[in-house]
């Protein structure tokens, strides 16, 4: 790994980072969810920089959530979060090395692409996390309550609605979001760097 891709992990771990702070409450189950900032840096940064940089970023992100943020989740949440986002991000990758790279007569009609990305995004996220979701959050709120097992995934199916909406808006927003300013970004950074996604021409 050279120097360049050094200052690149650097700097986006360190937006990462402080863009932890920005959470914005979902209005619909303010007191699990949130839409975090972060998700469109580590877009972003896959996007620029290719799996290997983005994976290296997400998780020094989620190393530095657990030893700098600690929440009620303990050691669950950074790592669970993780996943979160990995999976969202497997809709994009699946487009952007599958359907993308097949679809050459449409390589650079921008609308389209960042479509289908945000839709197998969606798709790849709702599925994966529907069931951890239920899993996961049904133990933790086992190990914060002390209710028994049966009375908490009871209580918890009522709420998998909201998650399922989460698990839809969050790449909805995110993903079009992090397209647009890597796009804008990479036409500044294409001197240093190459995108492996995303195209170096203006959108």
């Amino acid at each position: 790994m050279n120097a360049k891709a050094i200052g690149v992990i650097i700097a986006f771990t360190a937006l990462t980072t402080a863009l932890n702070f920005v959470r914005i409450p979902a209005p619909y189950f303010p007191m699990v969810l949130s839409y975090q900032l972060s998700d469109v840096v580590l877009i972003i940064a896959f996007l620029l920089f290719g799996l290997r940089a983005g994976i290296v970023i997400a998780g020094l992100n989620m190393l530095i959530k657990m030893t700098v943020f600690p929440d009620p989740s303990g050691f669950v949440g950074p790592p669970y979060y993780l996943i979160a986002f990995l999976s969202m991000f497997f809709g994009v990758f699946l487009f952007e090395k599958l359907v993308k790279r097949q679809d050459t007569s449409d390589k650079h009609n921008t609308s389209k692409n960042v479509t289908i990305s945000t839709a197998l995004g969606t798709f790849t996220r709702t599925l994966i996390m529907l069931p951890l979701d239920y899993v996961i959050y049904g133990y933790l709120v086992y190990i914060v309550t002390g209710y028994s097992l049966s009375e908490v995934y009871a209580g918890v199916i009522v709420t998998m609605p909201y998650f399922i909406i989460y698990n839809i808006t969050v790449p909805l927003v995110m993903i079009p979001t992090s397209y647009f300013i890597a796009m804008r970004v990479s036409k500044y950074t294409s001197s240093m760097f190459k995108s492996p996604f995303v195209s170096q021409k203006a959108p």
